[in-house]
């Protein structure tokens, strides 16, 4: 079965991703349940169903991105060592929690955003600045501490290169608790993927993936169990889509495209 593209479906994600073909996407942005509150769409997804699906969709050189919280992070990292390569750190602005707790344990206003990876990705560096002199060094690879080794020279192009901090303050505007930085997703659509590119969130919540994907010309596809999630994310990406000069998207289930009943049935439907 094939999905339509820059749709989302309201569907678990397990059931939807099982629609995708193998190798498909290029990369998948998430943001995970982490099982901090008893809410019904905050229960950690089973991670051997997650990775199973995760590693049959996603291309080789395909990007998995999925932002975390301790202690959801080393749960979610040990799930799948093999494929983890490193963490950025989204510090979050002027927003700061935990007072509850300052006089036991600093204040937070961090998150991580953990990358995993089978081959090296698409990777386009943000906000790298050309040099007007090429620089060039020699270093040692192996035994520099017995003065041995083979030279290998490097070539400087570029500098301002990213670093591992991501300081993005929160939207003003949100409807979902957990719902992320639009400016943040864009800036890790934009490193991880070209232009055309489709991008998964098997979790779509505020549908942020979605509306970073359409501001930075990608392709996207996204699940989301909660109906109510559905409607408020459909209305905020055509609100955007519309912004854009973008065709209209539409909110689908798994069951329209086995039935074949989508395009007779407007009422059940938000295009």
């Amino acid at each position: 079965m094939t999905l339509e593209l820059n749709t989302l479906y309201n569907s678990d994600c397990i059931e939807g991703m099982e629609k995708l073909e193998d190798k498909s996407i290029d990369m998948i942005l998430c943001d995970l349940p982490y099982g901090t509150t008893n809410c019904k769409w905050d229960e950690i997804i089973p991670f051997d169903q997650l990775w199973e699906q995760y590693k049959r969709i996603i291309k080789d050189n395909g990007a998995i991105v999925l932002t975390a919280s301790q202690p959801f992070t080393t749960k979610l990292i040990s799930s799948n060592m093999s494929w983890f390569r490193y963490e950025w750190i989204w510090k979050k602005g002027r927003h700061t929690t935990g007072f509850q707790n300052a006089k036991r344990m600093p204040l937070k206003n961090h998150e991580n955003i953990c990358v995993f990876y089978k081959k090296l990705p698409t990777y386009n560096p943000q906000g790298i600045i050309p040099l007007v002199k090429v620089r060039k060094s020699s270093r040692r690879k192996g035994g520099d501490l017995l003065g041995k080794g083979l030279t290998k020279e490097y070539t400087t192009t570029h500098t301002n290169y990213p670093r591992s901090i991501l300081d993005y303050s929160r939207d003003k505007k949100t409807f979902h608790p957990t719902q992320k930085p639009l400016t943040l997703f864009e800036y890790l659509i934009k490193t991880y993927t070209n232009r055309g590119d489709l991008v998964l969130d098997n979790c779509m919540g505020s549908c942020t993936t979605a509306l970073a994907a359409d501001n930075t010309k990608r392709k996207w596809i996204g699940f989301e169990l909660e109906q109510e999630y559905c409607n408020k994310g459909i209305e905020r990406i055509n609100t955007n889509r519309e912004q854009l000069g973008l065709s209209q998207a539409s909110v689908r289930t798994i069951n329209d495209l086995l039935e074949g009943g989508y395009e007779n049935d407007s009422t059940n439907h938000t295009r």
